[in-house]
């Protein structure tokens, strides 16, 4: 009874010896091949930033984006409690984000402010990678749009062109994840307006947006921002400031849950990269604000 019981013994281990022989030998043949770095962010956003994140091929991201007014605690009809610290008013941006393939994602939404569309493209150029003589050290993206200002001309009789309603943005994404809980980008941005306030005003505006997330639990993460202009501060009479966020992710299911604050008003680059009125300084001037994103898988069932 003992020789059949070490024979079986014997038989079954057979096959985990030879797949863990196999897994080595792979491993030896293979010790500088490069690894693919995922998860540098949570979502295809940090806070207003872009993200390096993409949409997996076929499938689908909804996402809400809210912002409320200024917190702001003066007494008055229009600020503190009266106003319920920002709560009674709001805008917001709804927006589709669909992964063409792993690599290229586009998108589109619509922004109460300005009654703005708004059309995107992000393709990754490079994929941070570890091990091997050829890693990658950072990731590398381009984000582009197009947004549209639909609201009513101020002056219908006057001969208005449908290409001063356009603004674009151009935009690489350089992020480096260090650890499991340590993220960081870099984010060199061009935002162009076919049409501006006066002359003296620049059409083009260069930024730089700075950025860190940190993992504070497997499905929990702390994000910071802030996007100083590199020229133009000068142009609009102090009317614009930099952007400032600071807000915690929340992962539940499918969902990814933002919470932040911002003196930010904007839901777009166009909007909160160029053309933030609040100056931070301080909480009162800070919104609160969250965005919402729920993906959906596009593949067919057994694929």
């Amino acid at each position: 009874m003992k020789n059949y019981l070490l024979i079986l013994i014997s038989f079954f281990s057979i096959p985990a010896f030879a797949q863990d022989d196999l897994l080595n030998m792979l491993e030896n043949e293979n010790p500088d091949k490069p690894s693919p770095v995922y998860a540098t962010f949570k979502s295809t956003r940090v806070i207003n930033l872009q993200s390096n994140e993409t949409m997996k091929k076929k499938h689908l991201d909804f996402r809400i984006q809210h912002r409320f007014t200024p917190l702001d605690f003066t007494a008055g009809n229009n600020y503190g409690a009266y106003n319920l610290f920002g709560l009674d008013g709001a805008v917001l941006r709804l927006g589709f984000e669909y992964g063409i393939t792993d690599k290229l994602m586009v998108g589109a939404g619509r922004s109460t402010i300005g009654k703005t569309y708004d059309f995107m493209l992000k393709y990754k150029i490079l994929q941070q990678t570890t091990k091997g003589k050829r890693a990658m050290p950072f990731s590398l993206n381009y984000f582009g749009n197009m947004g549209i200002n639909t609201l009513a001309w101020s002056d219908p009789k006057r001969s208005n062109l449908f290409t001063s309603r356009l603004s674009f943005v151009n935009q690489l994404i350089i992020t480096k994840k260090f650890n499991d809980h340590v993220s960081l980008i870099v984010s060199p941005t061009l935002v162009h307006y076919n049409l501006v306030d006066s002359v003296k005003n620049p059409n083009d505006i260069f930024a730089l947006g700075i950025g860190g997330s940190f993992k504070i639990s497997r499905s929990s993460r702390f994000n910071i921002e802030y996007i100083p202009r590199l020229n133009g501060r000068d142009a609009f009479n102090g009317l614009y400031h930099d952007a400032f966020a600071i807000g915690f992710d929340i992962e539940t299911g499918g969902h990814v849950f933002q919470l932040h604050f911002t003196n930010a008003g904007g839901l777009i680059e166009q909007q909160f990269v160029a053309r933030t009125t609040d100056e931070f300084n301080g909480v009162s001037k800070l919104r609160f604000g969250f965005n919402l994103s729920r993906t959906f898988s596009m593949e067919k069932e057994g694929k």
